[in-house]
């Protein structure tokens, strides 16, 4: 079983029209659709925006549906070099809203002990660079930082900028995502299509009007990648 999530419907519609659903189940406040997308056993979720939601999304397609990887979709804001429409192939995630710089000795970004960045599993990685390269999207490999605000000033990562590199993507839920999966030792990937770009003019206008569309090219990715990882 391979779990699916996005934060939001426009994330997900797309794939219910190749899914042949199964069952759905409840839990908490999340509706998980369990089913087939051509061979492929998969469970997919809208974990809702934000960090919190994302944990916990994660921790029961783990613990209730044993999935033995996680597929993270949707939209980011981009950062120059990126252009809307683009995709980002997630190299690792990052949080941009932690600190405890002021009571223990980590840097802007790290939460305790755990990692600064989480890592992608490196054969999935390579997987999804000849899935691309096989849809011919115009895609960049980079990192992604995640918090809870919907980041309109590049003024807000500017420590997290100093502590990790090429950052070309920041969104609501992926760190969360990608956390959990290492906590529990489920390999992951997250991919995300630039649905407007950090400090350009009418930049939430540009999320309304592109989302939809950005959001069916990271869909069309993962059905073709869902081919690749059952090879």
């Amino acid at each position: 079983m391979i779990g699916i999530i996005g934060a939001i419907d426009y994330e997900l519609n797309h794939f219910f029209t190749n899914m042949i659903i199964a069952r759905t189940e409840i839990i908490a406040d999340k509706t998980f659709y369990v089913g087939k997308i051509r061979h492929h056993n998969v469970v997919i979720v809208k974990s809702g925006i934000g960090k919190v939601n994302a944990a916990m999304t994660a921790t029961i397609l783990i613990n209730t549906f044993d999935v033995r990887m996680i597929i993270n979709t949707g939209v980011a804001g981009g950062l120059e070099p990126v252009n809307i429409g683009d995709i980002i192939l997630a190299e690792g995630i990052a949080y941009f809203d932690v600190s405890l710089t002021e009571i223990d000795d980590v840097p802007y970004g790290q939460m305790g002990s755990d990692p600064l960045v989480v890592k992608t599993n490196d054969q999935y990685l390579a997987k999804g660079k000849k899935v691309f390269d096989k849809l011919g999207y115009s895609y960049i490999v980079g990192n992604l930082v995640s918090g809870d605000k919907f980041v309109t000033k590049k003024r807000d990562l500017a420590k997290i900028s100093k502590q990790v590199t090429n950052i070309l993507g920041v969104e609501m839920e992926g760190m969360a995502i990608a956390i959990t999966a290492y906590k529990f030792n489920r390999p992951f990937i997250s991919i995300r299509g630039i649905s407007d770009i950090i400090e350009s003019v009418d930049q939430p206008k540009n999320y309304r009007d592109v989302v939809k569309q950005v959001a069916a090219k990271t869909t069309q990715f993962v059905l073709d990648f869902l081919e690749v990882v059952d090879e």
